[in-house]
């Protein structure tokens, strides 16, 4: 169920070739609600690496990423995952969290959204990317290397890394956290039974699965309040056959939404695809219409025609739409959506050329026009 009636706000153009008609009125634009954040509209910028930190720390033309995407209309910008230790960075130019010398970098991160944006808010996602430890041997299928299966004990370590990364971003004037637990990072193999062979309380059934998403989110309240938003991002599809799929997807997100976080994201193990055409977008929309879930919910992948929202909006699910690509190639998309300027579509092609200079030290944007001089 939607939580807010649609908002009075219309900006139309007549209908057009070159014009983005919106319904009258918008749905997409009216306000919607998670916890305690109220947001002023339902379009969700999804976490995408910057690539501009040194040291764990934020730089200039990071700062200039957010700076650009709260200025663009945007409700709500989670950031690229932050790591929560040391040994769980993905790239060298990751934003860290995992200790409190790193709470001034992110702090100027939630300034500059709450500056930048008319009612935007920001959650900082924190997650670990280790690929050389996990809950079992069994690693998957685009990983190389064998993991070491981590004992109770160094579970129990990671569930604290998490919650002071909580309290860190709380302190840094956060709006809320999302715990990354998909895209087979080291929370997405705990809660894959492909992935998860454990016969301790942290493996098994579905149920003992979860435990350490119940720990973190119990943890982290205690650290940083019940008041405290927390989100969680996981998949809906592993891509792999034994592991989350469309129909054990609905009762494990269940599972998720009784430990207690506040909205649930839904993406997968394959979250970056071409996109041919309006059949290809919103592609895991047909699991979450599976899924009985109370808590607001986030739509990630391949959502690119705000005319394809505004008919997806209308069946109920879901609450908010989460956006990457197309927001690195128009970081104003949602304002000139809502001004009626250009066509419905993101002018974003899915070429993923975005994604090359990950690691490289280069902040991240887009290099559609770096194709085009290339070719």
């Amino acid at each position: 169920m939607h939580s807010s009636a649609p908002t009075t706000r219309r900006n139309f153009l007549k209908a057009g070739a070159a014009a983005t008609v919106l319904a009258r009125p918008s749905r997409v634009f009216s306000e919607g609600r998670i916890s305690n954040m109220r947001l002023p509209n339902r379009l969700v910028r999804a976490a995408t690496a910057e690539g501009a930190c040194r040291d764990g720390e934020m730089t200039e033309a990071g700062l200039d990423i957010y700076r650009a995407l709260a200025r663009g209309g945007v409700g709500l910008i989670i950031t690229g995952h932050m790591a929560v230790m040391p040994a769980g960075r993905a790239e060298p130019t990751q934003t860290c969290i995992y200790d409190d010398r790193f709470t001034p970098s992110i702090r100027r991160i939630a300034e500059v959204v709450h500056k930048g944006g008319q009612g935007c808010k920001a959650v900082a996602q924190i997650g670990c990317a280790a690929s050389d430890f996990g809950p079992s041997t069994t690693t998957w299928p685009q990983r190389k290397t064998q993991p070491r299966a981590l004992t109770t004990r160094e579970v129990e370590e990671v569930v604290a890394h998490f919650a002071q990364a909580a309290r860190r971003a709380k302190e840094a004037g956060f709006d809320g956290v999302e715990i990354h637990a998909a895209h087979s990072y080291l929370l997405s193999s705990f809660l894959s039974p492909y992935t998860n062979t454990r016969t301790d309380q942290y493996g098994g059934s579905m149920e003992r699965r979860v435990t350490i998403i119940r720990e973190i989110v119990a943890q982290a309240r205690a650290l940083a309040g019940r008041q405290f938003p927390i989100l969680i991002k996981m998949n809906c599809d592993d891509g792999v056959q034994g592991g989350i799929d469309i129909d054990s997807f609905p009762a494990l997100a269940r599972e998720i939404e009784k430990a207690g976080v506040q909205a649930i994201e839904v993406s997968g193990n394959n979250p970056v695809r071409q996109i041919s055409g309006p059949e290809g977008q919103s592609f895991f929309l047909k699991y979450l219409q599976r899924a009985e879930l109370r808590v607001p919910v986030i739509l990630t992948g391949g959502n690119r025609s705000i005319e394809r929202l505004e008919q997806v909006f209308k069946t109920g699910k879901p609450d908010f739409f989460g956006l990457a690509r197309p927001l690195v190639r128009e970081p104003d998309l949602p304002n000139r959506w809502l001004g009626g300027r250009g066509g419905p579509e993101s002018t974003c092609t899915s070429c993923n050329r975005c994604l090359t200079a990950l690691g490289k030290g280069e902040a991240t944007r887009c290099r559609a026009e770096d194709r085009a001089a290339d070719g």
